[in-house]
């Protein structure tokens, strides 16, 4: 009673106790969450009313607003500064100097009150332990400190300069970092904060990766590339650069097969290189500056194109292609998988907290809200009826009539009354006509007209179509009104506005008119005004509220949208810092001597924030760097500094603020398709509840009424539970919908197991091996084919035959691929050329044996009348499309006929024929498709969104992108006639130039071209061009003002945001659901889940390694040299040396450079031959090409050899000419040599690149970096099929590319170059991948379209010299864009995730990346991988690996005995276990793997599981892992449950000792003591014990038989197997030798204290370190216990003291005894005697007196189980041993007067044998001891000690 008085106090006081909690917690984060500390600044106690008042303003809240909004008007006053150049100034910028004195007082105010309220730096919680405090104090002093600079020199007349010298400027940069502090002030900031900082560090792991792959590409590149980029073509005689119109200065190659200078000008040397020197290969810095842009995919192309220029385009595309593959979509990615993991995981810890129910709840309401509001209106149309009936009589009452006409308002009360009836009436008409589906449609209609009617403004439209528009859009928006009014009459106000579509149309409809009344008066700009048009079109989206998916996507963004709005002001916030510090770095800078202005600038704060947002998107953000590298003096030393500033904006905005934006939108994808899923079940579930309502109509009423009464008891039970947040959503909807299901549906499960599923579709490209499944041969169909083969005619079976003869088949797919090569070789010029006649012959093969194919299948399958004819076959009619192609462009011949080159073109489909042949192939197509499927109410969003923001981009711009080539000249009319031009790098400075006007490429003069503009726009392309030139724009056919109109830049950053930040990312995000929810659908009625399919899958799948370990002594000593750590580490100091020596290198460097460099590789290259030697003299060959990492090393060796032999031998021959000329050269031509040092002789720069290759050795050191590429080759295996798709997307884009634009001419200075272009295959797929990584792809589709200039090669008729190019290049680029970019890509990003999902999940679970490291340790035991080892080692084993996987070196005994007894592995005869069923058991425990309920048929049911996923498991392995039922062998857990249940005897009788005063004897023992006993087993491990003995404890002859059973097993026979061929050793000597071998060894403490042991039991036990840390030092054989005893720490006599009894009839007791000579602690107390005494001290002696009364004399003469007595007493008694020993010593001493007998009584102790000592004085040192690994002792040792 009395608790729960106090709870209804405690109720009461609810508020109160918030409000506590709430003031607690806000002082407890005022200081950090520490108490305040006693004084501060050594002055100020706490009761000091000083120190007391400032901690009251620091605590107030009004203070914190206050320091916030100064921040603010601080950012504020930073904005409005103009920087000028040259540290120009004007009155408003010193205005502003002099306000950031009054900051500076109110931030130093507040940093100096809140040092005395929380005291300095020395307590816990002081000002300067929080990092925001530290940025704050910095700020702060720095402001000081300059304004005491400047006093200072004011005071000592030094003349100021302008702006306040460098100090100010350091200090303004600073000043910017204060809005950082606005992250602190806002909450739900800090979460999206906190999942970025969290994943700090395996981003940290991903950022050395990145950083070692640049640095290795760079040193490749200083090798190949060096100063290669240093000539280009100059006019002769000038220092003119030559260029084509438009493009800038190239390198070009005197004599190599780079580009030749034309046309009067020489390829001359001296030239600082492209972008003014900043971008080439010349030394380290600039290699890694120039590979790192390229891996931002900005600009990798113009680099690739430079280096093609200067050696020639044969080869340097093998350097580009795979830095690309490697650095941008596989490393980046990773970072995207990383964040979006932390994310989730943030999101889950919220998740928890309940948000998801509350958002389920939501839904939930509002259904039922609007199913009381239906309910409602029903109710108000039956009431009216009611009323309708009642009002007849109301005419009729002459008396009421009466007494109406008496008061004379009768006839006003029957008219009100009658109006509110048919009010009444008109609102239920209304009502019901609003909610049919006729209505919706009509309403739909009427926005489709709407948008009709916006979207048909075009540029020049006729004035006819524009007054139609305004008429339509006037009527329209009457209509609307009505609609709105209609729905508000029938609803009622309040109801109405409870929709928020209704509210959405409100506001629409209210913008309408409000935008009509203004129009009219004239008062709008027509900007406003039409923007304000558009907003109707946001009535397209009333579609979604009919579409339940979409509208769960929609609902599930709107929940997001805080995440979104808070990671969108953390963006603003990251774009306000860094624009701020770049006004004040390079404001007014960008100034440079060309006059041409740069439009990316820092000149003002609005342009500053465009060129930050520019730098986030990565567009062009390398010219950017290059202009603010020149801004600071080019690439000299402090210039190039300023790259940092670039590369930590792009690094953080682009990768982690925008991959933040992916990881959101996953995640609300995720979300919308649970709730999606939920709704569905829910539906699912009321259509089966109805049809089983219809299949049981028979049931009776009383029924009907229990099971609703069982229905409402159970529902109430549910509302009582709390809404558990361990639910997973679709676990929580499927248990309420089990409960609501009073009929449950009657299908059982295991009907359907017999017909196995052929193969899911799913997006997941499978690892080949699950997906070669047999493919069954299609039966004969029963009709006839073609009418006249029956069935049964033997040609149509011989047919049969030969279509399903395996060999046809790789027949027909091998001739497919040569018709593939045959088409990519054919010549796309001129089709008349030798080439193409041959192919020509060649294509005749192919179509007939493609034809005879078709013919055979129609024969056998028949053509298309029946099932299972031919042309039922999507596959099969692609196949005879193709084959009709080929068939009737070979009857047409003359290719001028346009026709026919569409009909060559689709011969391209060929290799598509190879999907049907190839299984895998077949099944990422249908994934693919799958895919397209689930993607598509996303797609139309987008497109909604795309289509309202173009319709918006025609209202502002349409007809504004038109210029005049002359700039001066601002109108069509004037555009006419000549002038004169400027030109740069010409022999003349000007030319004339006819005047042209024209059109932007991208414009907004209709809807179409406005979407195309956009969707460029969205991929990021070329849209600081767009938005420059919006910017510029004026009036309608006008020419560009410059920086015209700034705001409209507001357009197309929300729309970035909204879609190419968001929807695109939903986009990406959605293909990766997609594809994970395939992946896992396969497996949906699996029970177990990926991590533990994947963790079964490694256990089954992996074989044990070979650990060699030599046994000559000499190789043994070399063996243990190359495999200690010192050499590890000495390897890797050699390849850090070897990569700074590779570093140093640089372009022109002096001759004692290049001397040194190669002597240092020589050096370094014989080092590594050593390294080599040595390894394999240790390992020899076998063992040593064993490990991939050491065929690596070997490659490199042996290519690093040939590489100096080759320098070598070219320096020798360096006199006569070098290498190539070894037949004495006599005069060697110039142009030959120069030549000869261009092409780079590719031989010997191949075989330096194996110095570089070198420090890929360094992956193999840091453990992160290994997981990660482990993942990677896991993911690479996940690939094939994906990659191959994406190979057939190529081949078949490149071929029709060829086909179509391959005759447009090369004209350098426009994108069809030299370099890019369609002219052949290899060029062509360049080109693809170019676009595919989005490098200017919408130029090339422009360069390619109708009217350019044909190839001078080509076969044009006079006058079509500019026809070629085709319009297809919209499609044709647009379809390649969105298949490559988005679904092939995002397959990538999506295999990635999904194997690096173990990156950031929860370390604490065992997954498959941690069972490496059992391989590792298990062939320290087991070298020869036999797959056995010792049952004995297990436990040692699993002690030394860490947790999850092992039990750690800390765990108890009795833990770990447990947790064997679960893992219950098979034991074989020889004692030894498998390393597979070792490994599954570990795999079984840790993930908790059907380990409940009844253990053999848990047994039977994981075995189906193994069966139905990996069929082609053996069922031997499977016996080995899951011994079948009835298999009645000896296992580990019945072993480990034998020795567990004799200690617990033990103790047992030890407590009923204490328990009567004395031991029962064998025969005294009762059963229910015994049992009572056992009981407190049963209660502790009662699981594991009843899985392992499969008996039942209770019962005493069964308890007897077990051990009995257990003892023959193992106990008694110790020359059985299992614990090796041991002699018996102890039974020839006397008890004191047994006593010996106890000095240095103390009996095993047992951890876990049972209930009835005193608490301070525990407190001993981790002292003992039981098994030694060390890895057991085995030699080779591992059964070679009784041969000799080498190092083994864990050697079975340590574990096992088995001693022997005189009388057989007692229970014997085996004790595990326990080294204890070398643990990680300070050991007990009595350490020191305890090494000396032998086991007679004087407790021993009571203890054995005690025992021999009890009549247990065998027992006594045990001394191993007298010391456990002993301990267990001591325990018992709440005493140590000592004291217990003094205690001892004082009644003997009473007995016999003197303590001195006791001594001698003790024994002198006997130096121990050999043996022992080896045991004790051989221990390595505790750092080798960590480091595992097996260190026999030499052999020879080892027989001494054998004999001995």
């Amino acid at each position: 009673m009395a608790a729960k008085a106090e709870d209804k106090l405690v109720i009461m006081n609810e508020e109160e106790l918030k409000r506590k909690q709430k003031e607690k917690l806000k002082k407890l984060q005022a200081t950090g969450g520490n108490p305040r500390p006693a004084r501060t600044l050594f002055l100020f106690n706490l009761k000091n009313p000083f120190r007391k008042a400032c901690t009251s303003i620091v605590e107030w809240k009004t203070f914190e607003i206050i320091i916030l909004l100064t921040i603010f008007t601080n950012c504020i006053a930073l904005a409005v500064f103009l920087p000028m150049p040259e540290e120009d100034s004007n009155n408003t910028n010193i205005n502003l100097e002099s306000l950031e004195y009054i900051f500076l007082i109110i931030f130093t105010l507040e940093c100096f009150l809140k040092i005395v309220a929380y005291g300095l730096v020395f307590h816990e919680g002081a000002y300067l332990r929080n990092c925001w405090n530290i940025l704050d104090f910095v700020i702060v002093f720095m402001g000081l400190f300059t304004f005491a600079l400047d006093t200072i020199n004011k005071i000592a007349g030094v003349p100021l300069e302008k702006g306040g010298g460098f100090d100010m400027k350091a200090l303004r940069a600073f000043r910017v970092l204060r809005p950082l502090r606005l992250v602190s002030g806002v909450p739900s900031l800090q979460v999206v904060m906190n999942s970025i900082l969290k994943a700090m560090l395996p981003l940290l792991h991903i950022a050395l990766l990145v950083f070692l792959l640049v640095t290795i590409y760079a040193i490749m590149g200083l090798e190949l590339f060096k100063c290669k980029m240093h000539k280009t073509c100059y006019y002769t005689g000038t220092n003119l650069y030559s260029t084509a119109e438009g493009e800038l200065p190239a390198p070009c190659a005197q004599a190599g097969n780079g580009r030749r200078c034309m046309n009067g000008s020489e390829c001359r040397p001296g030239w600082e290189g492209p972008n003014n020197g900043i971008t080439h290969f010349d030394n380290i810095g600039f290699a890694m500056l120039t590979v790192y842009q390229c891996i931002t995919m900005e600009g990798w192309t113009k680099v690739l194109y430079w280096v093609n220029d200067g050696m020639g385009n044969e080869w340097p595309w093998v350097y580009f292609v795979p830095l690309i593959l490697l650095g941008s979509f596989f490393v980046l990615n990773l970072v995207l998988g990383v964040l979006s993991g932390e994310f989730t995981k943030e999101r889950e810890k919220a998740r928890s907290r309940g948000e998801f129910q509350k958002l389920r709840e939501c839904q939930q309401l509002d259904e039922d809200v609007h199913g009381y509001m239906e309910w409602i209106t029903h109710a108000e149309v039956l009431d009216a009826d009611r009323e309708g009936k009642g009002l007849l009589p109301l005419t009729s009452d002459p008396d009421r009539d009466s007494l109406y006409d008496l008061e004379g308002k009768g006839q006003i009360v029957y008219y009100y009354r009658l109006a509110r009836r048919w009010n009444r009436f008109f609102r239920m008409k209304c009502l019901l006509y609003v909610k049919t589906k006729r209505f919706y449609w009509l309403v739909m209609f009427l926005v489709f007209l709407n948008t009709l009617t916006i979207a048909t403004e075009h540029h020049h439209q006729p004035d006819s179509l524009t007054s139609l528009q305004d008429v339509a859009s006037r009527i329209l928006l009457v209509l609307f009104i009505v609609e709105m009014f209609v729905k508000m009459y029938a609803l009622g106000p309040r109801p109405y506005f409870m929709s928020l579509f209704n509210r959405f149309d409100f506001f629409v409809v209210l913008c309408g008119i409000l935008e009509m009344i203004m129009f009219s008066v004239g008062a709008v700009a027509p900007l406003g005004f039409s923007v304000l048009r558009c907003i109707r079109l946001l009535r397209i989206l009333k579609v979604t509220k009919y579409w339940t998916s979409l509208s769960n996507f929609v609902a599930s963004l709107l929940n997001s949208v805080r995440s979104i709005a808070c990671l969108l002001l953390l963006l603003f916030l990251f774009i306000v810092i860094f624009s701020l510090l770049g006004m004040q770095v390079f404001g007014g800078k960008f100034n440079f001597t060309d006059h041409r202005p740069r439009r990316s600038n820092f000149d003002n704060f609005p342009q500053a924030l465009i060129s930050v947002f520019q730098i986030l998107t990565g567009e062009d953000w390398t010219t950017i760097m290059n202009n603010g590298i020149m801004a600071y003096g080019g690439p000299e030393f402090p210039g190039i500094l300023v790259a940092i500033f670039f590369i930590i904006l792009f690094v953080c905005g682009n990768y982690i603020l925008l991959n933040v934006f992916l990881a959101i939108a996953v995640d609300n994808l995720a979300e919308a398709q649970s709730l999606t899923s939920a709704q569905k079940e829910k539906e699912e579930e009321k259509l089966r509840r109805k049809l089983l309502r219809s299949k049981m109509p028979e049931k009776t009423d009383e029924d009907r009424e229990r099971i609703a009464k069982k229905l409402a008891e159970q529902r109430a039970k549910m509302e009582i539970m709390p809404t558990t947040a361990k639910l997973k959503i679709d676990e929580f909807e499927s248990n309420v919908n089990e409960v609501k299901d009073p009929f449950p549906p009657d299908d059982f499960p295991g009907d359907d197991e017999e017909v196995e599923p052929e193969i899911p579709i799913s997006p997941r490209p499978r690892p080949m091996a699950d997906l070669q499944l047999k493919e069954e041969a299609v039966p004969l169909p029963e009709a006839s084919s073609f009418f006249i083969f029956s069935p049964q005619n033997k040609f149509r079976k011989l047919c049969y035959k030969i279509i399903n003869a395996s060999s046809f088949t790789n027949l027909i797919l091998l001739f497919i691929l040569l018709s593939s090569i045959s088409l990519a070789a054919e010549d796309p010029i001129d089709p008349k050329s030798y080439r193409n006649k041959i192919l020509a012959y060649a294509d005749i093969v192919f179509t007939t044996v493609f034809t005879i194919e078709i013919v055979l299948k129609m024969t056998v399958y028949g053509a298309f009348m029946h099932e299972g004819s031919f042309c039922r076959n999507s596959f099969n009619i692609l196949d005879l499309i193709v084959v009709g192609v080929s068939l009737l462009s070979m009857g047409m011949e003359s290719s001028a006929i346009s026709v026919v080159k569409i009909l060559r073109v689709l011969r391209v489909l060929r290799p598509l024929r190879a999907i049907n042949r190839a299984k895998g192939l077949k099944h990422v197509v249908q994934c693919v498709f799958v895919a397209i499927k689930t993607i598509g109410n996303i797609v139309m969003v987008t497109m909604l969104l795309n289509f309202m923001f173009a319709c918006i981009g025609v209202q502002l711009f349409k007809g504004k992108f038109y210029s005049c080539t002359d700039s001066s000249k601002m109108t069509g009319e004037e555009c006419q006639g000549l002038f004169v031009k400027h030109v740069e790098n010409s022999l003349q400075d000007t030319v004339l130039a006819q005047r042209e006007w024209l059109n932007n490429d991208f414009n907004f003069d209709n809807v179409f071209s406005g979407m195309l503009a956009l969707f460029t726009v969205s991929t990021f392309e070329g849209w600081p061009k767009l938005l420059y030139r919006a910017i510029d724009s004026d009036e309608e056919d006008m020419g560009p003002v410059f920086n015209n109109r700034v705001d409209v830049s507001i357009f197309f950053i929300v729309y970035i945001i909204l879609i190419a930040f968001f929807m695109m990312n939903i986009f990406v995000g959605f293909v990766i659901v997609t594809f994970q929810e395939q992946g896992e659908q396969e497996y949906k009625d699996c029970e177990l889940d990926k991590n533990q399919r994947q963790c079964v899958q490694y256990a089954l799948k992996a074989r044990p390694l070979r650990c060699y370990i030599p046994k000559n002594p000499n190789q043994y000593k070399v063996w243990y040299i190359v495999t200690s750590c010192y050499f590890e580490y000495l390897m890797f100091f050699l390849i850090m040396l070897n990569t700074l020596c590779l570093g140093m290198q640089h372009c022109n460097q002096s001759n004692h450079v290049t001397k040194l460099s190669d002597t240092l590789n020589v050096i370094f290259t014989v080092l590594f031959t050593l390294e080599m030697i040595l390894k394999l003299m240790a390992f020899k060959a076998r063992g040593y090409f064993g490990d991939p990492w050491n065929v690596f090393d070997f490659v490199i060796v042996i290519g690093s050899v040939v590489d100096v032999i080759l320098s070598e031998v070219d320096s020798a021959l360096a006199a006569s000419g070098g290498l190539y000329c070894l037949h004495g050269c006599a005069e060697t031509n110039p142009m030959q040599a120069i030549a000869a040092s261009e092409n780079a002789s590719v031989s010997i720069t191949f075989f330096r690149l194996f110095r570089v290759m070198r420090l890929v050795k360094l992956l193999n050191r840091s453990e992160g970096i290994r997981n990660l590429l482990w993942t990677f080759i896991k993911s690479f295996q996940a690939l094939p099929h994906v990659a191959l798709l994406i190979i057939m997307l190529f081949f078949i884009y490149a071929v029709i590319g060829m086909q179509i634009f391959g005759k447009v001419a090369l004209v350098d200075g426009t994108q069809i170059n030299r370099n890019n272009n369609f002219q052949t295959f290899p060029q062509a797929v360049l080109m693809l991948f170019r676009c595919a990584t989005g490098e200017a792809w919408q130029e090339v589709m422009m360069a390619s379209m109708y009217g350019k200039k044909c190839d001078p090669k080509s076969d044009f008729l006079p006058g079509e010299e500019f026809t070629c190019g085709s319009n297809f290049a919209v499609f044709y680029f647009l379809s390649f864009y969105c298949l490559c970019a988005f679904l092939i890509l995002n397959l990538f990003v999506a295999v990635i995730m999904d194997n690096f999902d173990y990156l950031t999940r929860d370390w604490s679970l065992l997954g498959p990346h941690h069972l490496d490291e059992f391989k590792k340790i298990w062939a320290e035991y087991d070298p020869e991988a036999t797959g056995r080892i010792k049952h004995l080692d297990v436990v040692t084993l699993l002690r030394s690996l860490q947790p999850p996987l092992g039990f750690g070196k800390f765990c108890p005994h009795r833990a770990a005995c447990k947790r064997l007894i679960g893992m219950n592995m098979p034991l074989n005869s020889d004692g030894t276990v498998t390393f597979n069923a070792t490994l599954f058991a570990l795999v079984r425990t840790a993930l908790k793997i059907k380990t409940e309920g009844n253990f053999e048929q848990a047994n039977e049911e994981l075995r189906a599981i193994i069966k139905s996923i990996w069929k082609r498991t053996s069922m031997k392995l499977l016996d080995q892992v899951i011994p079948p039922i009835g298999d009645d062998e000896v296992t580990v857990g019945k072993f480990y449950s034998t020795f567990l249940i004799q200690d617990h005897f033990r103790k047992f009788l030890k407590r009923q000792e204490e328990y009567y005063g004395y031991r029962p004897s064998k025969k005294s023992a009762s059963g229910p003591e015994i049992q009572a006993g056992l009981r407190s087993i049963d209660d502790e491990v009662a699981p594991e014990m009843h899985r392992a003995i499969s008996g039942d404890l209770q019962n005493e002859e069964e308890m007897d038989k077990a051990m009995e059973e257990a003892g023959e097993e193992g106990i008694y026979q110790r020359t059985h197997g299992l614990f090796g061929n041991r002699v018996d050793s102890f039974s020839s000597e006397p008890v004191n030798a047994e006593s010996q071998q106890m000095t240095n060894q103390r009996p095993l403490k047992f951890s876990e204290s049972q209930p009835e042991s005193p608490p301070n039991s525990a407190a001993l036990v981790p002292t003992t370190e039981f098994f030694p840390t060390a890895a057991p030092k085995s030699n080779t054989n591992n059964n070679a216990f009784a041969e000799y005893s080498f190092d083994r720490e864990g050697s079975p006599e340590e574990f096992y003291n088995l001693s022997e009894d005189a009388e057989p009839g007692n229970l014997r007791s085996w004790n595990f005894t326990v080294r204890t000579d070398k643990t990680q602690f300070p050991y007990e107390r009595n350490y020191g005697d305890s090494q000396s005494e032998s086991s007679n001290t004087a407790a021993d002696q009571l203890v054995q007196e005690a025992l021999v009364k009890g009549g247990l004399a065998s027992l006594a003469k045990d001394p191993g189980f007298v010391s456990a007595t002993k301990e267990e007493m001591a325990d018992a008694m709440h005493t140590t041993v000592d004291e217990m020993e003094s205690v001892a010593r004082g009644i003997l001493s009473e007995r016999t007067g003197s303590v001195a007998s006791v001594k001698k009584r003790r024994l002198v102790p006997v130096p121990p044998p050999p043996a022992v000592a080896a045991r004790v004085t051989g221990q390595p040192d505790p750092a080798a001891r960590r480091k595992r690994r097996p260190i026999p002792l030499i052999p020879s040792v080892q027989e001494a000690d054998s004999k001995v």
